[in-house]
């Protein structure tokens, strides 16, 4: 018995080695294995040559930049709207955009100073000084590439309450995912701050007005547009607070002022220091009617913020020749591991060009105008004694387009 009994032992020890190889094998076939607490490092963790454990590498932030592009403003005056009627009773904006289209699809944000509102269609095209133009205009700005349309100016209420209703109506019906700024349809929507991601990029935008023309906004709907007074500084500061709280890069479009200035004026400067205090990054002003200076200004935390002063206009029927000229700003938003900052900026100019009798209205880049074509353009045989008398220190041609630019934007304008 005792042989036997050592036998079964002998025979139960080996049968336990063969076994325990067979369960190795299953685990290098493809098991998981137990893990190896050998170590005292921890797996977020790496050691040096001598043994010692080193802070792990932060993860690479790969940089991503985007661009915005901005012109000023759609001051629609009637003979603007002359080419839209067609030959079959319908109306066609397109014409306003056809040279500019590349400059403005290229874009990741295009934005645009609608200086009028979209009132009514019954109301037809009004020029000076009740503006309102037919909602085929938005169509037009939808189609050409713009992705936000600017809404508070000092035109906004130029047909009431009922023109403000109107143009909402006409975007949220039509055109939902466009962002329009500086008006709203009820207190929830004044109260909320545009943010636009692109790219992983939060972009903030607000737009003020600094009036409306001697319009009051109804005591009822004190909301409908954002206004840009000492009154309303506390709304203001609490829309860049949150914008910076939540977004990564902060653009405020102010539309400030006076009309045919070339400078920045001391209440604009004024202004521009009020938002660069709250956190503005940058600045990109319309109202003038004249392109105005770009510059650098430092806000109160000591950030840097870049303003444009004025674009100036995009389309309008004026007599000024300076008003002829007017800004595209072209910025470029950058996010890498140290923050959200501009990379790179620059002013093209656009040249507003119409003939007698309005059969032609356009906008040309600056770049692209012509002699030709300036010697065509209605502002050289129409105008008044008055503006002849201040045109005569800025001639309208090419050369005198292009040394303009240079006096208002030494910097920026590279002819």
């Amino acid at each position: 018995m005792k042989r036997i009994y050592a036998f079964l032992v002998v025979t139960l020890l080996f049968a336990s080695v063969i076994c325990s190889g067979c369960t190795k094998e299953t685990t290098d076939a493809g098991a998981t294995p137990a893990p190896d607490n050998s170590t005292t490092a921890s797996n977020d963790a790496t050691v040096d040559v001598n043994g010692e454990p080193t802070e792990p590498a932060e993860p690479e932030v790969e940089p991503v930049t985007i661009t915005m592009m901005a012109v000023g403003d759609m001051l629609m005056h009637g003979g603007a709207s002359v080419p839209a009627l067609q030959a079959d009773g319908t109306y066609n904006y397109d014409y306003l955009f056809a040279n500019v289209l590349d400059e403005i699809q290229a874009a990741d944000i295009a934005v645009v100073n609608q200086e009028v509102v979209f009132g009514g269609n019954e109301k037809g095209n009004i020029g000076y000084p009740c503006f309102n133009v037919r909602t085929e205009q938005g169509d037009a700005l939808v189609k050409a590439g713009f992705d936000v349309v600017l809404h508070a100016t000092n035109h906004t209420m130029d047909q009431g309450a009922i023109g403000i209703h109107n143009t909402l109506d006409f975007w949220k019906n039509n055109y939902p995912d466009t962002t329009v700024l500086g008006i709203h349809e009820n207190e929830e929507s004044y109260n909320t701050v545009n943010i636009m991601e692109v790219d992983g990029i939060k972009v903030a935008l607000l737009n003020y007005t600094y009036g409306l023309n001697g319009f009051n906004l109804p005591a009822n709907e004190p909301y409908l547009v954002d206004l840009m007074n000492e009154w309303s500084t506390d709304k203001m500061e609490a829309d860049l607070k949150y914008a910076n709280e939540n977004a990564d890069f902060v653009v405020v479009f102010p539309h400030w002022g006076t009309e045919y200035v070339l400078a920045e004026t001391e209440q604009e400067a004024q202004w521009a220091q009020f938002f660069a205090d709250n956190g503005a990054d940058l600045i990109i002003a319309t109202h003038p009617h004249v392109v105005q200076p770009v510059k650098w200004i430092t806000g109160a935390n000591g950030n840097e913020t870049l303003v444009y002063y004025s674009l100036g206009n995009f389309v309008s029927i004026q007599y000024y020749n300076f008003s002829m000229l007017g800004g595209m700003a072209q910025v470029s938003i950058t996010k890498d591991a140290t923050g959200t900052y501009i990379s790179e900026y620059d002013m093209d100019f656009v040249v507003t060009h119409y003939t007698a009798g309005r059969v032609a209205v356009t906008t040309y880049m600056l770049d692209d105008y012509t002699s030709e074509l300036a010697a065509t353009h209605a502002i050289l045989v129409e105008p008044t004694e008055k503006y002849m008398n201040v045109n005569a220190g800025y001639p309208f041609t090419v050369e005198g387009l292009k040394n303009l630019s240079e006096q208002i934007c030494p910097d920026l304008a590279d002819y």
